[in-house]
Order: C-alpha cells, then sequence, then structure tokens
C-alpha cells in the first residue's frame, strides 16, 4: 500500500475542505437569493416596472446578492468547518491519520491556512466586483425611487428632497460636522404646494430626535405673513438612521478605492464612521475566516465524539449567534465612544484568533 505523504494529504484535506465550502455557499447564496427576491418584490410592487417585471426583479436580485453572500462569509467558513470536520469523524478518518504521525493540529491548520488565503482572495479579488455591483444596484433603485426622498451632500451642505402626497419639501442644512447628525445648524424648509410655493421655514439648528426635527429661533415666510418662533418642530419621513445610511453606503467601495471616499466624505464635513468601519472588517476577514475554522474544531475533532447532526446544526447556529453579537456589540461601543473605532473592529477579531492559538498550543501539549 502507497504511503501517504503530507503533499498528498494536504491537497487532499484542501479538496475535502473546498467541496464542504462549496456546499455551505451554495445552500447561503440560495437563501439569500430567495429573501432578497421577496424584499425586491416587496419593494416594486407598488412600482411602475414595464415588461418582465418578476425576470428584472430576479436579475436586481443576482446583483445584489454577492455582497450579502460577502457579509455572511464568516458563518459560510464556520458551518463548512464543521461540516468537514463531522465528516471526517463519521468516517472515521481521523484515527488513521494519528496513527500515521499527524496531529490533530496539522489536520486543522491545512483548512485554517487555505481560508486565511482564500480570505486573501475574496477582499481583493471579489470585493471590488461586489462594489461594482452594489453601485450599479444602488442606481437602479434610485432610478425607482424618484418619487421618495431624495438626499444629497454636497460643498454647499446638505439638500433634501421629501415628499408629502400633495406638497414638496426641499430642505437645506450646512454641512454636518456631527458624525450622528443629531444637530444641523442654518436649517431652511421651502414648502410647496402642487408645485406652487407655500412657505419657507428657516432656523437657527435643529435637533432631531427620531423623525421629528426641533427647530430653535424659527422665521416662518409665506406670501402673506412673516412669522417669529422660539421653537417649533418639524415631523419628517427622514430620521438619523436615513441620514447616515445615505452619506456612508459602504458596500458600494472596494479596499482598493474606499480610502480616497474617506478623504472626499472628510473634505465634506463627514467622518465617515462606516466607511472606516468597513475597511477594517475587509482587513480583518483573513484572521476572522482562519478563526472561524478553528472554534469548528471546538465540539467535532477535539472532543472525538459524533453528536446527532441537529445538535451540530444548532451549536453552530448558537456560535454563529454569539460572535454576530459580541462584533455587533463592539462596534456600537466604538461608535459611542466608548472604545477607539478601529479597535471595536479588531477587538472580537483579535479575541478569537487568541483563543485560536491558546487553542492550537494545548492541543500540541
Amino acid at each position: 500500500m502507497k504511503r501517504y505523504t503530507p503533499k498528498i494529504l494536504i491537497k487532499y484535506l484542501i479538496q475535502e475542505f473546498a467541496f464542504s465550502l462549496l456546499i455551505f455557499t451554495c445552500i447561503f447564496s440560495s437563501l439569500i437569493i430567495l429573501t432578497t427576491f421577496v424584499e425586491e418584490l416587496i419593494f416594486f410592487k407598488e412600482k411602475e416596472i414595464d415588461n418582465n417585471f418578476f425576470l428584472k426583479i430576479f436579475i436586481l436580485t443576482l446583483i445584489k446578492s454577492p455582497t450579502l453572500i460577502f457579509n455572511f462569509s464568516p458563518f459560510i467558513f464556520l458551518f463548512s468547518g464543521i461540516f468537514f470536520y463531522v465528516k471526517f469523524l463519521k468516517n472515521n478518518e481521523i484515527s488513521p491519520m494519528s496513527l500515521s504521525g499527524f496531529s490533530l493540529n496539522f489536520i486543522t491548520l491545512v483548512p485554517a491556512i487555505f481560508s486565511f488565503f482564500l480570505g486573501i482572495i475574496i477582499i481583493t479579488v471579489f470585493t471590488p466586483v461586489t462594489s461594482q455591483l452594489s453601485k450599479y444596484y444602488e442606481s437602479v433603485k434610485q432610478k425607482y425611487s424618484d418619487n421618495d426622498n431624495l438626499l444629497i451632500m454636497s460643498n454647499t451642505g446638505i439638500w433634501i428632497k421629501e415628499n408629502k402626497g400633495v406638497e414638496k419639501l426641499i430642505i437645506r442644512a450646512d454641512r454636518n460636522t456631527e458624525e450622528n447628525f443629531s444637530k444641523l445648524k442654518n436649517i431652511t424648509i421651502y414648502i410647496f404646494n402642487n408645485e406652487i410655493f407655500k412657505e419657507r421655514i428657516a432656523g437657527e439648528q435643529a435637533t432631531i430626535k427620531n423623525n421629528e426635527w426641533h427647530l430653535h429661533n424659527v422665521n416662518i415666510t409665506s406670501e402673506t405673513s412673516v412669522r417669529s418662533l422660539k421653537n417649533y418642530i418639524y415631523t419628517s419621513a427622514i430620521n438619523l438612521g436615513k441620514l447616515k445610511s445615505y452619506f456612508s453606503n459602504s458596500d458600494i467601495y472596494s479596499i482598493w478605492n474606499i480610502n480616497s471616499q474617506l478623504e472626499e466624505i472628510r473634505d465634506r464635513g463627514y467622518y465617515g464612521q462606516e466607511l472606516i468601519i468597513k475597511l477594517n472588517k475587509q482587513l480583518s476577514l483573513p484572521f476572522l475566516l482562519f478563526s472561524m475554522i478553528i472554534i469548528s474544531t471546538i465540539f467535532t475533532i477535539k472532543v472525538n465524539y459524533s453528536f446527532n447532526n441537529f445538535i451540530y446544526i444548532f451549536l453552530g447556529i448558537l456560535i454563529g449567534i454569539v460572535v454576530y453579537f459580541f462584533n455587533d456589540l463592539s462596534i456600537a461601543l466604538g461608535e459611542s465612544g466608548k472604545i477607539p473605532l478601529i479597535l471595536s473592529v479588531w477587538m472580537p477579531v483579535i479575541l478569537l484568533m487568541i483563543y485560536s492559538i491558546y487553542s492550537l498550543i494545548r492541543s500540541y501539549d
């Protein structure tokens, strides 16, 4: 019988893991496409689309899905790792490898290192493609949102177009220096009724709380009168979340151009938290994928016990939820200024890497 060499075994481990990765990429992609298609149906159900309604929505779904697949890639790798090692356990392949002189660390590190290099390929090759697709997706959605609200930030300030039935409103404010957009200065609201000027509302400052804009030191000018008020509340469909998300759609930028875009946004008076988060998420992705594979060995080959398949699914979902929650919590602390923003992105990855290295050292001992 021909003796397996490390080269042959490495090739075998990579092929088997790549097959598991392909399976779960297809599973996650199918779920993402299905849910995205339903969301697009809901969005476009009242829009005027000419021929081939379902075909156009399906194409738009396919354009958006790669970005979502990229965002879910850590969990795809986590489940792929679990499936890969469970298959090894159920086929009783761990013991023969151990008897041949290969440690569990060797079996763990080969897929983990392979995932690390795949992460590099994803952020350098795949994200430029997804960013262009996202940019095209946004342009198409904007075309069908002509009757919806429109926001623009330029060197002259923030401009917002808002529709309220027969009323059309143009809102203008000075360039924002507050990261959370909670306060806008020198705000002016022009109100038109059936394209006819109705009145102008001008305030020195506006404090935004949910959908209520609290204006201070207000002058209201119409064709027949001028009124002055100390306070005025304007109810808008635009809230803080919409303001921030519009000016910082980080999905349309890749690792190659996100820095230049960040400089451009800062020139307009916006710090660009979301772009900083996106950039560091991309940079940390290879390390996160590496850690996901190490974590997938916790209750598979490290315990050397075969559970029921539903237990593996439950544990995989549980770990995914914990990682997702901890990552969001850390970023929320960064956005609120409790910890440095860059550290908030890297901290969960660093902790996972520390655990991964500790797990490898402990197995070696």
